[in-house]
């Protein structure tokens, strides 16, 4: 699947607030799916002394909102400052212009306005199920079938015990065995063949000549339907390999993927039991020194087909560190997964997001591509469930690329978060 979707601002670092003769300004950071760059915005008197009331500022990075949100009740915009280092990070929001807002829109030059559409602040919480342990969920459907299967299995002995006493050859049991018998392989081959379902190599099976030179001329209702196949070769996700010089973020319309990040940890498979529930997958991003004590996380995540990539050795911020350093780091990071996973670790995602070019060549040179995201959830910073679900709720989900961590909250909440995906009829995809 090709994205060809314009450049795009991903995210704004905010490097200096400055009150000149000639205006207010800011020096800002942009981080786009092509590179990196500087540049100078003019704002407005209100909206500097709103960012000029956060201060003081210690050298931490800070990170600007892409979304500033409209609040009905107080008639105004208000936007947030994240300002971030290696041991916390802290969200600041402050009151911003129409003007400010109006140069955002301009910065990010997407083609897609729903997107950055206004998100007006709701007081309402959304309704999430109590956490429960994932466990296989037969419809309503399925055990109808299953409760005609058994009667038409009956009905199937008590003929064949009937031609037995009455004297007739087995033979005509074997007749119709074999059909019915091909004809449930054929099923399985064609439900396995569904869109967005790879082969999984279940061959028909062949009825011997004995069979097939005895078709049976009992009523086709006798014949118990073939079981469906089991659940796990059923995909309703696809695989897109990323591709292309540019960095990924997005998807086109009507798509969505969901990532996970910090792994892995205790939660993990929880985690990926949730979406093998819901015949979903996500791309997990595990931390190479987390590795060595949570290996069978990993295995786990690999054998039920979640995709796998690096997110770094230590989650430094890459870009900070040196080039011989950010090589080690990222192979160490990617032998210590492949030699679980036994499959080569293509997809990378850096720490805080932040890239640049020299990272982005060391990058290449480990044969990956890089990954971010257009919907942070913010779930580290959230305190229940029901939080990371208004946050789904509240955001567009098509073409969407959802940032996720391993934490109590969003395992709680991810069962009704896939509902509701599915609800507006999203399309799951993994990133190989």
């Amino acid at each position: 699947m090709a994205m060809n979707e314009p450049s795009a601002v991903l995210m704004i670092e905010l490097l200096s607030l400055e009150h000149e003769q000639t205006g207010y300004q800011i020096e800002i950071g942009l981080t786009r799916d092509i590179g990196y760059a500087r540049r100078r915005l003019i704002i407005d008197e209100f909206t500097y002394e709103q960012l000029n009331a956060l201060a003081p500022y210690f050298g931490e990075r800070m990170r600007l909102s892409l979304y500033p949100k409209w609040d009905p009740f107080r008639n105004r915009y208000y936007s947030t400052l994240v300002i971030i280092n290696q041991t916390f990070s802290e969200t600041l929001y402050f009151a911003c212009s129409e003007y400010y807002v109006s140069q955002l829109l301009q910065l990010k030059e997407v083609d897609d306005p729903q997107v950055y559409e206004e998100i007006a602040v709701e007081t309402t919480q959304p309704s999430i199920p109590p956490a429960r342990r994932p466990r296989r969920r037969k419809s309503k459907k399925r055990i109808g079938r299953l409760v005609l299967q058994s009667i038409l299995f009956a009905c199937l002995v008590f003929v064949l015990l009937s031609l037995r006493m009455g004297g007739q050859d087995m033979d005509r049991a074997e007749g119709l065995e074999g059909p019915a018998l091909g004809a449930g392989a054929e099923k399985i081959e064609q439900i396995v063949s569904l869109p967005f379902t790879p082969p999984v190599g279940v061959g028909k099976t062949e009825a011997t000549p004995n069979q097939q030179d005895k078709p049976t001329s009992e009523p086709s209702e006798t014949t118990p339907e073939p079981l469906e196949p089991p659940q796990e070769q059923i995909k309703q996700y696809e695989e897109i390999e990323i591709t292309g010089n540019k960095y990924a973020y997005s998807l086109p319309k009507g798509y969505v993927a969901l990532s996970f990040d910090d792994g892995p940890s205790k939660y993990t498979k929880e985690i990926v039991d949730i979406l093998v529930e819901h015949e979903v997958a996500a791309t997990f991003f595990f931390i190479g020194n987390k590795v060595a004590h949570n290996v069978e996380a990993v295995k786990y995540a690999s054998e039920h087909q979640m995709s796998i990539g690096s997110h770094s050795w230590d989650h430094s911020k890459m870009t900070d560190n040196g080039d011989k350093r950010n090589q080690n780091n990222l192979a160490n990071t990617n032998k210590a997964l492949e030699q679980i996973t036994q499959m080569s670790i293509t997809v990378f995602r850096p720490p805080y997001g932040a890239i640049n070019d020299k990272l982005a060549a060391k990058v290449t040179e480990q044969q990956m591509k890089v990954l971010l995201w257009n919907r942070d959830s913010e779930d580290w910073r959230r305190k229940t469930p029901e939080d990371v679900l208004q946050f789904v709720h509240h955001t567009d989900p098509s073409g969407g690329v959802y940032l996720f961590h391993e934490k109590k909250i969003t395992v709680e909440a991810l069962p009704a978060i896939i509902e509701y995906l599915k609800g507006k009829n999203m399309k799951f995809v993994i990133f190989k």
